[in-house]
């Protein structure tokens, strides 16, 4: 398959777009045409907009072409001609009015926050936003040299180039960074004489990276100090657009701002500025002549509700058609999982996912779920949240991509929200997220892991079913979802899941299905308990039971068959065990019963 245009993912800079080997304008870059969305933007009445979507949806890219348009040349601000090669193609080049009065006219103040997330130390996320500054600043160079400039202004500008190489300790650093960008803006105003649109990318990256440290309260006060100098009352400032995932900390960033708004996922007049619709889908797979695979982008890829659009991931669909391009065999796969770093919202999961096991069970069977929402959050809240039941993780999900609002809201009360998972690719993600959450990755769940293992030690039957149940309303009610599951298989992986996530570090005996005696036991390992010099050979043997009723009479069928089929193997494969506990864990959907038995010394021979 040939096509005349290229696909480039990955790219966040338009001009990347246009450009060929060495440098060389090339007008064959692939992009989805949005630049009907500059008019709506300029006329929007308010004078600092905040659009917020998951990360990934195209946000770099739309403010990039933005600075592209609006920028003037700035080695020749009457020169037009490479605005006119890049924009002449696109749509809002049929505008005569609009492009003669604004386009390459208005200068812009664009940085990014993109790469500021830090939650090693407070020193390294300053010097993070250090690095963000310095290098916005480098992008206007040219002011280092403008006749506009005085020279303590070139040498204030010079050092913000060079911001990072400052031999300036902590406090230096976040006064110098409170004032940066109100410098930068003024500079640009003085240079072009004309007021300055200001760009602000990934605003909370910062904010996200450090949300569980104790020096959040720092960054977020020199954040806020930044953006509030630049913005709130600057006269040099035309208009304002800033982006970021959620929609948090309007209260601690924003706080007294006037002509502010939040344009968030359901803004009709800018539903379809991020992500694309189906009408971008087919023109791009026509365009690559992949008109053939439309149903497998729709599947994987779609399903976002953004106002009254039906909205598709980007980076996948992006990613996708290049992978097809190379490959006409290529499967569809996650590229948003591979990418998005969304830890806050799994963090939360992951705190206690039992409490939110039924949800999630109905979620992945392609049910909706009303539940609360919460517009203005700020990572403080998200943190200190109840951890057995985080009242903001559906926002948080929400707000990151992997739900999306269903259609019908019919049944949502006041500050609730009815979500579904928007597509394949997300269910894909969101069922990755959850067993790890219910594996050795999750310290939470080895902490609940390591209380089992304090349960055989202790022969502690009762406290032990009590913790297995527990685990249970969470694990199956999760993923048994489908008929046809083979039961005892799902259960045998249950417990092996959970216990294995500690005993396989920790003993070397440890196995699932291992041969011994006339069998195979489920599970098998030596509990070596030194303080006591007693070494237990532990085994386990799960049956599925019927009913409730059904479960004490499988209990003990397991243990007999312990006893019948696996204890003859003792002696060659655990010779040093001086005692053996027989485990029979019967299971009914949610619910189990555990029987001990202790094997006779003599049968250790």
């Amino acid at each position: 398959m040939s096509s005349k245009f290229k696909i480039k993912p990955g790219v966040v800079s338009f001009k990347e777009f246009f450009k060929g080997f060495g440098g060389t304008f090339d007008d064959n870059g692939y992009y989805v045409d949005k630049t009907r969305f500059l008019k709506s933007i300029v006329e929007y009445d308010p004078r600092i907009c905040l659009f917020t979507r998951p990360r990934r949806f195209g946000k770099s890219m739309f403010l990039s072409m933005m600075e592209t348009f609006f920028s003037p040349n700035c080695e020749d601000v009457n020169d037009l001609s490479l605005h006119q090669k890049i924009f002449s193609k696109f749509e809002i080049f049929k505008d005569k009015v609009f492009i003669d009065a604004l386009m390459g006219k208005i200068p812009v103040l664009h940085i990014t926050f993109a790469g500021a997330k830090s939650d090693t130390s407070i020193e390294n996320s300053i010097d993070k936003l250090v690095n963000a500054v310095c290098i916005c600043a480098n992008k206007y160079l040219f002011l280092s040299t403008s006749d506009k400039l005085s020279e303590s202004e070139k040498q204030r500008f010079n050092d913000l180039c060079n911001f990072d190489k400052l031999n300036l300790n902590l406090k230096e650093k976040e006064s110098q960074l409170e004032t940066s960008l109100y410098f930068l803006c003024s500079m640009l105003k003085k240079h072009y004489g004309r007021e300055v649109l200001v760009l602000v990318d990934e605003y909370d990256v910062p904010l996200s990276g450090c949300a569980l440290t104790s020096y959040y309260s720092e960054v977020k006060t020199t954040l806020a100090s930044m953006l509030e100098l630049l913005l709130k009352v600057n006269e040099d400032v035309t208009k304002a657009v800033i982006t970021g995932c959620m929609r948090v900390a309007k209260e601690s960033i924003f706080t007294g701002w006037n002509n502010f708004v939040t344009v968030d996922f359901d803004h009709p007049k800018f539903s379809s500025l991020f992500g694309f619709t189906n009408h971008e889908v087919k023109k791009l797979l026509d365009d690559f002549d992949l008109s053939e695979y439309f149903d497998t982008f729709k599947d994987w890829y779609d399903g976002y509700r953004f106002g009254d659009d039906e909205i598709y991931c980007p980076w996948d669909v992006v990613n996708y058609t290049s992978d097809l391009s190379e490959n006409l065999n290529a499967k569809p796969d996650t590229y948003w999982n591979n990418t998005s770093s969304n830890r806050l919202a799994m963090l939360a999961f992951a705190k206690d996912p039992n409490s939110y096991a039924d949800k999630f069970k109905k979620l992945l069977s392609d049910q909706s779920v009303v539940v609360p929402y919460y517009k203005d959050m700020n990572y403080k809240m998200i943190e200190n949240a109840d951890n057995s039941k985080n009242p903001y993780l559906w926002s948080i999900l929400y707000m990151a991509g992997y739900l999306t609002k269903d259609k019908d809201q019919s049944l949502c009360k006041d500050k609730e929200i009815c979500l579904r998972i928007p597509n394949r690719c997300i269910k894909s993600c969101l069922k990755e997220q959850i067993d790890k959450s219910f594996s050795s990755d999750n310290p939470t769940y080895v902490k609940k892991s390591n209380e089992l293992l304090e349960c055989f030690k202790n022969d502690d039957v009762a406290v032990l079913e009590r913790k297995i149940n527990f685990a249970l309303n969470a694990y199956v009610s999760i993923y048994d979802t489908q008929k046809g599951t083979d039961k005892e298989a799902l259960y045998h992986a249950f417990l092996n899941g959970t216990l294995s996530s500690v005993l396989n570090t920790e003993y070397d005996s440890y196995a699932s299905n291992k041969e011994i005696g006339d069998g195979r036991a489920d599970i098998v390992f030596l509990l070596n308990i030194p303080q006591d010099k007693i070494k237990k050979c532990i085994i386990i043997e799960c049956k599925v039971a019927k009913s409730v009723e059904d479960l004490k009479k499988q209990k003990t069928l397991a243990v007999q068959q312990v006893k019948n089929k696996y204890l003859k193997g003792v002696a060659s494969n655990f010779s040093d065990a001086n005692e053996i506990c027989i485990y029979g864990i019967a299971f009914y959907k949610k619910e189990c019963q555990v029987l001990l038995a202790k094997a006779k010394q003599e049968q250790i021979a």
